[in-house]
């Protein structure tokens, strides 16, 4: 297993030369219905929930389900999700594959990991917006694809994890609430913030760079 990547032989590419990064608009017709020559549209709500609530005309930007997407407009700019088919909202960036060189499933663990980056150089005062200059520059490690895919399979597995535990304690937390247990609901925020610590030490042990 590879606890590190900086231990194998890696290539560095800066991310745009990994994928086509576009910057979504806000497509000219969205509606509640499907009509005509219409697809899903895709919000940061839909990306979390995974049932689309509207549609648009498919003169926006259409995304696959083998692009990635980040929001990058908002308090969540930098967080990324794996597509869904559809029109990408106007608060989204897509990331394309340009070539063979990188899985999408290990380039989406690699910006799940700068996601914290992503945070620190957000532009504006009222509305943050992502810096797109810093997302198409950053450097990207490549290592080879039977590493990419351990790495991937790897975060795909504690993640899951980390939702099923959010999702008990969730639940767990609106009970103490109904009871009125203020010590239950302090709990169950600790495990949240312990499995979100968990999976950012997991990634940092994964991808930080040895001095």
């Amino acid at each position: 297993m590879v606890n590190n990547i900086y231990t194998v032989n890696i290539r560095e590419m800066p991310l745009a030369d990994l994928v086509e990064i576009r910057s979504a608009r806000r497509p000219r017709r969205v509606e509640v219905r499907p009509f005509d020559s219409s697809l899903p549209y895709v919000t940061i709500k839909m990306l979390e929930t995974g049932a689309s609530g509207q549609y648009a005309d498919k003169a926006g930007y259409v995304v696959g389900e083998n692009d990635l997407v980040m929001v990058k407009d908002g308090y969540r700019s930098g967080k990324v999700f794996f597509a869904q088919e559809g029109i990408a909202a106007s608060t989204l960036a897509v990331l394309s594959l340009k070539n063979d060189d990188v899985l999408t499933s290990y380039l989406y663990c690699y910006l799940s990991y700068r996601y914290d980056d992503f945070q620190k150089r957000i532009k504006g005062a009222a509305i943050g917006h992502l810096d797109m200059n810093y997302l198409k520059q950053m450097v990207i490690p490549v290592p080879d694809m039977a590493t990419q895919q351990e790495v991937a399979d790897k975060f795909q597995r504690i993640e899951e994890l980390t939702n099923e535990l959010k999702q008990k304690t969730q639940r767990l937390k609106e009970l103490s609430m109904e009871m009125s247990r203020k010590d239950l609901k302090k709990k169950c925020d600790e495990l949240n913030l312990q499995a979100e610590m968990t999976l950012k030490a997991w990634l940092n042990e994964v991808f930080k760079k040895p001095l």
